[in-house]
């Protein structure tokens, strides 16, 4: 499931738990994307 089905479940219970999953889905999504868009290992500074 993405986010946005957690959200759409949510604003359609209104279940606490629903915003929750809903957050840390979202979070999941954006947060293991790296910033330096070069090519390889060098480029995530590893040796």
């Amino acid at each position: 499931m993405t986010s946005m089905d957690y959200w759409q479940m949510f604003l359609e219970t209104g279940a606490p738990e629903l915003y929750l999953l809903y957050n840390n889905a979202r979070k999941m999504e954006t947060g293991h994307v790296f910033d330096n868009k070069g090519t390889g290992a060098q480029s995530y500074g590893v040796q």
